[in-house]
């Protein structure tokens, strides 16, 4: 299947915000002007503000995760005010921060849904995919469910994944040997 870029693809939240101001310049130097080319900077410039407000909670959440700062996830998204709003690769990754807020908390069954959610969702690559197949198995090891943890890394393993994942599941699979 071939890959659809969009712009939190290309530019980091800060990076589109900065384009956003850029075109509100070019904006209103064309008006002052009188062009009838001003209306292409300000959709241009609209249409970036809006993906900010819309996805960079779910992103600047995301870096700080894979920084393994869950407090700064913590205050991320929580300025993420209508999940639905989301599109639908913000709201993957949106879930499965959710995901791993709610099993840190100790709700390991609200966090195994949110990371069901995010396992069907529109996940960027195989290797977030796997990834996340990962945290499913663990948290069905944590609540004794041997059987969907090995179904887990089963699926994690049968998707494309770097070395790093790779590592957590033989990891995992230690663990599930081991606890036969």
């Amino acid at each position: 299947m071939e890959r659809l870029y969009t712009f939190s693809d290309f530019f980091m939240p800060h990076q589109r915000l900065v384009l956003a101001l850029l075109c509100a310049a070019l904006t209103l130097m064309l008006a002052s002007q009188a062009s009838p080319w001003t209306i292409v900077p300000l959709l241009c410039g609209l249409l970036l503000l809006w993906d900010y407000v819309r996805n960079s909670g779910v992103w600047i959440g995301f870096r700080a995760f894979r920084q393994g700062q869950l407090p700064r996830v913590r205050r991320s998204l929580r300025s993420v005010r209508w999940p639905q709003l989301l599109s639908p690769r913000s709201r993957a990754y949106y879930h499965w921060l959710r995901g791993v807020l709610e099993a840190a908390d100790g709700r390991l069954e609200a966090a195994r849904v949110h990371l069901l959610v995010a396992a069907t969702g529109a996940l960027r690559t195989e290797n977030d995919r796997s990834l996340v197949q990962c945290l499913l198995a663990e948290l069905a090891l944590q609540q004794g469910n041997r059987a969907a943890a090995a179904e887990h890394v089963r699926l994690a393993n049968a998707l494309g994944h770097h070395g790093e994942v790779a590592h957590i599941i033989t990891a995992l699979r230690r663990r599930l040997d081991g606890t036969l």
